[in-house]
This record gives structure tokens, C-alpha cells and sequence, in this order.
């Protein structure tokens, strides 16, 4: 306990503290508020009527709208028709893209670390990181905390369109994308049909398999040298016109892209990987029930399906009988029409896909009506375990 003496002559300090912590740290327009909290609680304290109460005011809340335009700050468009993003700050600059009514944009340092605002065009960079100027009397501020939670909404009905989850990105590490893989082995067209090599390729990582390097190629240590590889496994001795690989003019096995990479890949090319991988494989009823059984014993599957299909009510030799799209299964992804995946998990009553050519990159997590309808008009399934047991181990 202090007494009274004490206490009146700590006043002053304690007084001059907390004013200096209120300058440091408390936004100008809330300064006067908070210094008359300071100064009642160090009052209170020389008076002997309350206890010593910590000199370090609270923080202050989320900004509002202070008509300040600064770097980090975020606006919104606020006009129906949008506002243009433009090159440079002014109406006849070259157009980047439009902007709809309500989307979020954060005030950014422009080039050159000049003014964010000139001739009365705000320098701003989208969620997606395109930067360039819009007109400033179509946006207006919003504060931080309005803004991160419109882009986490937008964000969350972004995902959930394209089936991504949380439990779907927890097989990220062992996810390939088939374009991406033929650029990395030197086909910059990225243009092929490796969507069996590359599903194989992520039941194998899911099993704990490595396929083995091409003979005479040196592995490159990426996705798409384990593709190839894979095509190379799959194919050399049932079909070695397909297996990926050719002799150039000095005798050398090289990479054989284009029209080898754009040939589909059976279950038995599968299987033969798998094989070469380590693992061993096994046929499994193409539905969703079966698939489940499956992935819950611990194998990882290889389905093939179609996104496409005729319309029921079409009739033969009609306009109408062209395939289109299916509506119940999930999004068609580079084009692809009959196609193989790979289901690694399950989250529940869904199943967790690695679809090779899917726009977003990532595994996706799916319904079993989904997978259904997948498959329905090109069904098929192949089970995959690994690494095989050895001579004298436990089945």
C-alpha cells in the first residue's frame, strides 16, 4: 500500500507518463478520450480511491473511413456499371479490366513511389494482384475489417465452387497437374493426354511408391520426369510406340512428347506401373460403394469416366445428339472429355479427388453421386497398394 504522500507525489509521473503512451500509441482523433481515461485513473490513484491501474490504454479500434487515401487502405467500387483499371492515371490510358459494383481493392504504392492519387486516379491492386489506376469518384474507403471479411467470403464461395476443403488440401504435397508436368519435361504447349501417367503417379505417391527413373535419361527431380516416367513403365513393353521416350540422331533416349504424350492410358499400363513402382494392383468395381471399400482398406484408385455424354432424349442423327456436358458431376477441367483420376481419401461420406487437369490446381473433395456421375459412360477402377510384401512377410 501506498501512502497518501507517495501517492501525490507519483502523481505527476504517472501523469506524464500515460499522456506520452496516449500520443504513441492511440489514433488523433481518439487521443482526447483516452488521455481523459488516463487522467481520471491517475487521479483516482492520488486520491488513494482506486488501485494502480496499467497506463497503457487499450487499443483503438478498426479504423473508419477518414477521408485519407494511403497505401493499405481498402475502397470498394461503389457504381453500378464498375470502374475501369486503367495503365496509367487517366481516362484515355490503356484499359486492364473492369471491376464490378462491390469488388474490394487496396490502395498500393505506385511505380515510382509517387502520390497514390493523381488527376484524380487512385493506384490500386486487386485480390488477384493486378495493379494499375481507377477513377476515384467511383470507389469509395471502407474500413480494414470490412474488407477482410468480404474477401475471406469471397474467398470461401470461390473455393466451394471448385470442391476445394480443407481436408482436400491435405494431399497437396502429392497433387500433379498434367499440363504443368509436360512444360517441366520441355513441351512448352503443355498440350496432352497424360492424365492416366499423372493419376498414376499421385495414387503411387499416395501409396508411399516411387516410380523408378527411365533408363539412360537423367531425372530431373520433377512431377513431369516422374510422368513421363510412368508413361515410360506403363507402356515399353505393351505398346513401346507410346512409352514417352525415343532415340535422337546421336543414339541418345531422349523425351518423346506430342503425339506419344497424347495417347490414353489403359489399366493394364497402370498396372504395370504400379508394378515397376513397387506395388501391387487389383480391379475394382467402377461405383461409388466399391471405391469406398476400397480407399477404406487403404488403397488409393484410379477411375476413369467422361464429362461428357448424349442427352437421353436425343434422338439418332439429330443436332441434339451431340455430347455435352454433364451437370452432376464435377468441373470439367483443360478440356478434358474421357479421362482418369485419382481418389486418395475420404472425408466423410465424400471422397477426396486428385483430378489432373482440374482448373484449380488442387485436390477436390466430391460427392459419391458426384463420382457417379463421373463415371457413368466410361466406368472403370483399378486399386493400388504398396509396396508389395516380400517373400515370407505377412499377406
Amino acid at each position: 500500500m501506498f501512502s497518501d504522500g507517495i501517492r501525490r507525489a507519483l502523481g505527476p509521473v504517472l501523469r506524464t507518463v500515460a499522456n506520452t503512451a496516449v500520443e504513441k500509441a492511440v489514433a488523433p482523433q481518439l487521443q482526447p478520450a483516452a488521455r481523459a481515461v488516463a487522467n481520471f485513473a491517475v487521479s483516482s490513484f492520488e486520491r488513494g480511491t482506486s488501485p494502480l491501474v496499467a497506463l497503457n490504454p487499450p487499443p483503438p479500434p478498426t479504423p473508419q473511413v477518414d477521408g485519407k487515401l494511403e497505401a493499405g487502405d481498402w475502397l470498394t467500387v461503389t457504381v453500378n456499371d464498375g470502374v475501369n483499371q486503367r495503365k496509367d492515371a487517366g481516362k484515355t490510358s490503356k484499359l486492364l479490366t473492369t471491376f464490378p459494383r462491390g469488388t474490394m481493392l487496396k490502395i498500393a504504392a505506385p511505380p515510382e513511389n509517387g502520390a497514390v492519387v493523381q488527376n484524380n486516379f487512385v493506384y490500386v491492386e486487386s485480390n488477384t494482384g493486378q495493379k494499375g489506376w481507377v477513377f476515384k469518384d467511383y470507389v469509395g474507403e471502407i474500413s480494414a475489417e470490412v474488407a477482410e471479411k468480404a474477401l475471406a467470403d469471397e474467398l470461401a464461395k470461390a473455393r466451394a465452387a471448385n470442391h476445394q476443403t480443407d481436408a482436400a488440401d491435405a494431399y497437396q504435397d502429392i497433387y500433379v497437374n498434367q499440363f504443368d508436368a509436360e512444360k517441366q519435361v520441355g513441351d512448352e504447349t503443355g498440350r496432352n493426354a497424360n492424365c492416366g501417367p499423372a493419376s498414376t503417379l499421385m495414387a503411387l505417391r499416395n501409396e508411399g511408391l516411387v516410380i523408378p527413373s527411365i533408363p539412360d535419361i537423367t531425372h530431373d527431380g520433377s512431377a513431369g520426369a516422374d510422368v513421363q516416367a510412368v508413361r515410360y513403365w506403363g507402356n515399353s513393353e505393351t505398346d513401346p510406340a507410346t512409352d514417352g521416350v525415343t532415340t535422337n540422331e546421336a543414339g541418345e533416349t531422349v523425351y518423346a512428347l506430342g503425339w506419344e504424350n497424347s495417347q490414353y492410358t489403359g489399366f493394364e499400363d497402370v498396372s504395370n506401373a504400379v508394378a515397376a513402382a513397387g506395388g501391387s494392383s487389383k480391379d475394382v468395381s467402377a461405383d461409388s460403394a466399391s471405391i469406398r471399400k476400397a480407399i477404406e482398406s487403404g488403397m488409393s484408385v484410379v477411375v476413369s469416366g467422361t464429362f461428357v455424354e448424349t442427352p437421353a432424349q436425343a434422338s439418332e442423327g439429330s443436332e441434339d445428339a451431340e455430347p455435352v456436358l454433364k451437370g452432376d458431376t464435377w468441373e470439367q477441367g483443360g478440356g478434358a472429355t474421357d479421362h482418369l483420376v485419382a481418389v486418395v481419401g475420404m472425408e466423410g461420406d465424400d471422397f477426396i479427388i486428385c483430378d489432373p487437369a482440374s482448373d484449380c490446381g488442387t485436390p477436390i473433395q466430391v460427392s459419391a453421386a458426384e463420382l457417379d456421375a463421373f463415371m457413368r459412360g466410361n466406368p472403370g477402377a483399378i486399386g493400388i497398394s504398396g509396396p508389395t510384401p516380400g517373400p515370407g512377410s505377412e499377406a
